[in-house]
């Protein structure tokens, strides 16, 4: 039901598929994963007295077209009531009724929902176009574009948003909750199974909005401490490729909608032409014109290169995207040279 809001990815990127979205009995919502029982509960309350009360309507709908139609041209009417004041109470009493207990109780759910326990594992979870960015409990470990938690311990979050208007919807956990500028919002809920799930932007954020979602990792309890991918550390000893792999999710979610890894313009440059194969499979960087204090300079890309693009994208633009601007982003030296690593996998074999 929910997999229209994920936009596939463009065809120069090959992602590792998303687990698909598995209903209930009813086909109707994604299978529940947490404690909040209270949306399910009112959904179907819901869709029961939508039936119900179609069915009635219409039926005393067709009922009286039959049994009250005009069966010769000259026939008098059966009445010439203009109203009835006990069934005008009736119908405006009884709908009242329902439409408050439907508010109390998507109140009580909105409540608990942001009411968070005291044992809870907080979290925070900043919003920014077009992608997710999830810093643990000891502050100092973050992950952009897929989280970790563990089943059946309560985890809460900080929302942020670092521009406009998003929304942290997760339909399995059935939890949703505005992210507003300027403003933290909270939102928790217990995984109660293990598996992946889906994490999306529900309200308009942009053009790049369909983009804006976020692998969930439930994980069990050794699979935790035992230090999810995005805490892995690596150093120079580590081998190319798995650098490039530890990181390259950083690009899916922060870099996919701007550059694209097969020469194809988007937004910004293709990552492609960053770097050259020479004969003899060595990696180097390719020459690049840039723009520098308004003067423009030939450069040779390099790692101190891309890490000042990154962080302080300004400083040398590329020729031809002078004027397009590129949101800056704080990452570490690690994550860096994990995508370094990364756009070397891209290089084409020197002409």
């Amino acid at each position: 039901m929910f997999a229209h809001l994920i936009q596939d990815p463009p065809k120069n990127f090959v992602e590792d598929p998303a687990p698909p979205v598995v209903p209930d009995a009813a086909g109707q919502l994604p299978r529940l994963a947490s404690t909040f029982t209270d949306v399910d509960g009112l959904y179907y309350f819901t869709i029961v007295v939508c039936i119900f009360f179609f069915v009635l309507i219409a039926g005393v709908l067709a009922y009286t077209v039959v049994a009250h139609r005009r069966k010769t041209i000259d026939q008098a009417p059966a009445s010439n009531a203009t109203h009835n004041t006990p069934l005008e109470v009736v119908w405006t009493v009884v709908p009242l009724i329902i439409v408050m207990v439907m508010f109390a109780w998507g109140f009580k759910g909105s409540i608990d929902m942001t009411t968070v326990p005291v044992d809870a594992r907080w979290y925070k979870a900043t919003a920014k176009q077009w992608n997710w960015t999830f810093t643990y409990p000891n502050s100092t470990q973050e992950s952009y574009g897929e989280l970790w938690l563990e089943v059946d311990k309560n985890a809460a979050f900080v929302l942020e948003s670092t521009d406009v208007l998003h929304a942290f919807y997760m339909p399995s956990m059935r939890v949703k909750r505005d992210v507003i500028p300027g403003r933290n919002q909270t939102v928790w809920f217990r995984p109660t199974e293990v598996g992946v799930y889906h994490l999306f932007c529900a309200e308009y954020c942009g053009n790049d909005h369909s983009r804006m979602y976020a692998k969930v990792n439930v994980v069990t309890a050794e699979q935790y401490a035992s230090k999810p991918p995005p805490w892995v550390k690596w150093d120079d000893s580590t081998p190319s490729a798995a650098a490039a792999s530890a990181e390259k999710q950083i690009y899916r979610t922060l870099c996919l909608a701007c550059h694209t890894t097969n020469g194809a313009q988007l937004v910004g440059p293709s990552w492609t032409n960053l770097f050259v194969r020479q004969a003899d499979g060595t990696v180097v960087g390719a020459q690049r014109e840039v723009v520098v204090a308004g003067q423009r300079q030939t450069i040779t890309v390099d790692e101190a290169y891309i890490a000042e693009s990154i962080r302080k994208p300004d400083a040398k633009k590329v020729i031809g995207f002078e004027n397009l601007p590129m949101a800056a982003f704080a990452l570490d030296d690690q994550k860096i040279k994990g995508l370094v690593e990364f756009m070397k996998t891209l290089a084409p074999a020197a002409k």
